[in-house]
């Protein structure tokens, strides 16, 4: 295997320093590079990252370790700080683990998580279980402390809280070493139910079903665990009828009406006429009792798509958003703890269908742009995130001092001296076309790794807030959405300060080249406006496609994206 030392070097100086500034997405760690400050693990895969208040953060990683073992564990940092192996699969005098699940949750004083087990005593292996630290939760073929003569079957999917509360949605059996027979959503140290087959939930006529897919995995717990959040299958009798979103054991409800499936989604929110829920994907809840949940409808299946936060629909597929419209389905999503909200959707753009990052509605990366490998806060050139990876690799911070966030992130990203890696495609049988045999189609070689990222919003505000009483001056500095957009020949772009300082407004492509700088100059307080006509440094114009527009004032940065047509 293959290591990139000058890399790691780079990512160690950034880590030790800290999280870079600005809307750049910096690298945090590198596919089949040792693992900064525990060079003894070498990285094999990146899976779903979590964070802890505003500056804990952590992935699950698969990895070589000393003496040819490959391992799972977590690596980041809990409560902030230098950043380091957190934990890896260990053994007690009864259970070896083995392997983990990518799921996982982080408190402030250790992590919680899935393992494979085996049990040294008979030697019988594949024993799912859920642990908090060195700590046993429930295992495979235990028995379940809250029903006589049943057993736990598995334990997926765990979070904890910050104080150390564990919760996972688990499978239980009456045979001991059997199929599951029912699931549910489990809490505390020796897995307490909350929804199980037969409990009630407040808003709904009928209980919980006695299933194997009564509880949805995408579920959600606030920091502290006061509110938590769950698709729930009920007794209907339908199965186009049985799933209900539920938070904290009462059913949700948008524009006075339950979330449930085949119920009308009242126009007052932002539903279509006569259309009805048909399904839910991602869901978040906070201390608070801000809630999201997207999913879909049955309207068209151009427009069926939705982000929901709080009972009202505020992005659907089919809406314009920075002059390209949504389409297709959310492919992750996450709530932090404040109410800040983060999803990546598919855009059509200039160049074709390309996925973003979308915070509070705005675009905050694409598919395309460059990344920050040395810390220096500016993107690399030759760099381009090729795929935001992983179906639930998305995660939001707390706020910060001067309301700074982190967005953590996997993607697959372009950069100079990749691993060059055989990419094929697996053709399936077609007797038809004359293949009895699956087959594979050679599709050449790409320079890319897969990376877990931080991207970091530095001194931001909510974006529906401008300010607020008391907020400091420089809470107001503000940028944008260029007008018109899409635009030919020439836009405007408009800017705030909250007081006079210097200030610079520069157009890049989507690799980070600098095509024109707009203003380099002190700017009194207020609002600017400034007109691009679509030509670079030299006056030459420039291709159709996506740019970004950067702002510069002190140590703040704000980033937006605008595309040009011919």
């Amino acid at each position: 295997m293959r290591h990139l030392r000058p890399i790691l070097v780079i990512m160690l100086i950034l880590l030790t320093a800290g999280l870079a500034h600005g809307q750049v997405a910096t690298v945090l760690m590198v596919d089949e590079q040792p693992l900064p400050n525990a060079p003894d693990y070498t990285v094999g895969s990146i899976s779903t990252p979590d964070v802890n208040g505003p500056d804990g953060w952590a992935f699950t990683v698969t990895a070589s370790a000393p003496g040819g073992l490959t391992v799972s564990l977590a690596y980041g940092t809990l409560l902030g700080g230098e950043p380091g192996l957190l934990r890896t699969e260990s053994a007690t005098d009864v259970y070896v683990q083995d392997s983990w699940e990518s799921f996982f949750g982080m408190a402030d004083a250790d992590v919680c998580y899935s393992a494979s087990c085996t049990r040294i005593a008979d030697g019988e292996s594949g024993l799912d279980s859920v642990w908090f630290g060195d700590s046993l939760v429930a295992i495979e073929e235990e028995p379940f402390p809250y029903r006589d003569g049943w057993f736990w079957r598995f334990g997926s999917r765990p979070g904890v809280t910050r104080d150390g509360i564990p919760y996972f949605v688990g499978g239980i059996t009456d045979t001991q070493g059997g199929s599951t027979q029912e699931r549910g959503l489990f809490y505390g140290p020796d897995g307490e139910p909350l929804i199980i087959g037969g409990v009630e939930i407040d808003g709904l006529p009928d209980p919980v079903a006695v299933s194997t897919a009564n509880v949805g995995f995408d579920y959600r717990f606030s920091a502290y665990g006061t509110n938590w959040i769950a698709e729930v299958q009920t007794e209907t009798g339908d199965f186009n009828t049985d799933n209900h979103i539920v938070i904290t054991g009462a059913v949700a409800t948008a524009g006075g009406m339950p979330l449930s499936e085949g119920g009308m989604v009242p126009e007052s929110i932002g539903g279509l006429p006569g259309e009805s829920y048909d399904n839910w994907d991602y869901l978040g809840v906070t201390e608070n009792g801000d809630w999201m949940v997207t999913g879909d409808t049955d309207a068209d299946s151009s427009t069926d798509e939705f982000v929901m936060i709080n009972g009202e629909i505020v992005l659907r597929e089919g809406d314009m958003i920075d002059g390209m419209m949504l389409t297709s389905t959310v492919e992750r999503g996450f709530m932090g703890e404040d109410g800040d909200w983060a999803v990546c959707w598919d855009v059509e753009t200039a160049e074709g269908d390309k996925e973003v990052l979308i915070l509070n509605g705005e675009i905050m990366l694409m598919e395309g742009m460059g990344v920050d490998l040395d810390g220096d806060g500016e993107i690399d050139e030759d760099t381009a995130i090729t795929d935001f990876a992983g179906s639930a690799a998305l995660a939001v911070a707390d706020r910060g001092a001067g309301g700074s966030l982190n967005i953590l992130f996997t993607a697959d990203v372009e950069y100079p001296g990749a691993v060059r890696q055989d990419e094929v495609e697996i053709i399936r049988a077609d007797p038809e076309a004359g293949h009895d045999e699956d087959w594979y189609e050679d599709l050449g070689t790409r320079v890319e790794a897969e990376m877990g990222l931080v991207l970091t919003i530095e001194g931001s505000v909510s974006i529906e807030d401008p300010g607020a009483p008391g907020d400091a001056p420089d809470a107001r500095l503000a940028l944008a959405q260029n007008q018109p957009n899409p635009f030919n020949p020439t836009t405007r772009i408009v800017f705030s300060l909250g007081s006079a300082e210097p200030v610079k407004l520069a157009v890049y492509d989507m690799h980070g080249r600098l095509v024109r700088t707009l203003v380099d100059e002190t700017r009194t307080a207020g609002e600017h406006a400034v007109i691009w006509d679509g030509s670079d440094g030299r006056g030459q114009r420039v291709a159709s496609g996506t740019y970004l527009y950067r702002l510069e004032t002190g140590d703040r940065v704000l980033t937006r994206t605008m595309v040009m047509v011919k």
